[in-house]
């Protein structure tokens, strides 16, 4: 492992998918975000955050991928085409600074990131709904008045390719190749990371567009890049700002075997606010 005072990337952003109409709650193509007042689809954070896999795995070394933590904010729309500059730089303590600002240097993607246990998992919950169940049908309908705020959410399978464990691997990867650890491939801290948002929407009928916000992750595992995952859920609280209703989900992701390889707090705008 080295320790660079900063490391960078310069990337154009792009995003797989744009052009579809046939998923009317997907803000991550053009028909929808534009009916919702955005200039254009919106590219996944998590997927930015994939691009800076390589620059935090430089700095970090493949430790951080199993015991590690990262604290990632989305701040402002990210659109297919824009320039993006990633910096990786020393925080506080041993943590590291994490921004992907655009060429007026405001920052669309920040995040914290270090080796060690995050301050934020003391206040984790996990579910007690350990069985994996059947995936909800038909979804229940979240709203900020029937929000389950306390309770534990079931346990579901999720695919080990499936469409956005293979999108967030692929950005990963881009430009750098296979993620290996050990000679092992392995998946992406940011396909783990985004399990969560594959989950939330197993779980609920948004009835509408979502937009993610917040992740926070501490890693526990290397994943093998052909392992099944399955994620349990508590659900934290729900609330409304500026015009948003957002949610907060604790999850636990768990390999194969059952041993747990991540927790999660993902925070999510469930109703967005038109523009």
């Amino acid at each position: 492992m080295t320790t660079p005072s900063a490391l960078r990337r310069d990337i154009t952003a792009y995003i797989n998918g744009a052009e579809r109409e046939d998923q009317p709650e997907n803000i991550h193509t053009d028909k929808v975000a534009r009916e919702m007042g955005y200039k254009g689809a919106l590219v996944y954070g998590t997927v930015v955050y994939a691009w800076s896999v390589p620059l935090i795995r430089e700095a970090l070394g493949d430790e951080w991928m199993r015991s590690g933590w990262a604290d990632i904010h989305i701040r402002r729309p990210v659109y297919s085409g824009d320039d993006l500059t990633i910096t990786l730089e020393p925080g506080e303590g041993d943590a590291y600074q994490l921004a992907a600002t655009d060429p007026e240097g405001k920052a669309r993607i920040t995040a914290a990131l270090g080796n060690g246990t995050g301050e934020w998992v003391a206040d984790h919950r996990r579910s007690r709904r350990l069985t994996v169940e059947p995936l909800p049908n038909p979804r229940p309908r979240i709203t900020l008045e029937t929000a389950p705020i306390g309770q534990d959410l079931p346990r579901l399978q999720a695919e080990a390719h499936d469409r956005l464990g293979k999108l967030f691997q692929e950005a990963t990867e881009h430009g750098y190749g296979p993620l290996t650890v050990g000679g092992r491939e392995v998946q992406s801290p940011a396909t783990v990371t985004g399990r969560m948002t594959w989950y939330v929407h197993a779980v609920w009928d948004y009835a509408g567009p979502a937009i993610h916000s917040r992740s926070q992750v501490q890693y526990l595992d290397f994943v093998g890049v052909d392992e099944p995952v399955s994620v349990a859920g508590h659900f934290v609280d729900a609330y409304e700002m500026n015009g948003h209703h957002y949610s907060i989900t604790d999850g636990t992701v768990f390999g194969a075997d059952g041993r747990e390889v991540a927790l999660t707090r993902h925070s999510s705008i469930f109703k967005v606010a038109p523009r």
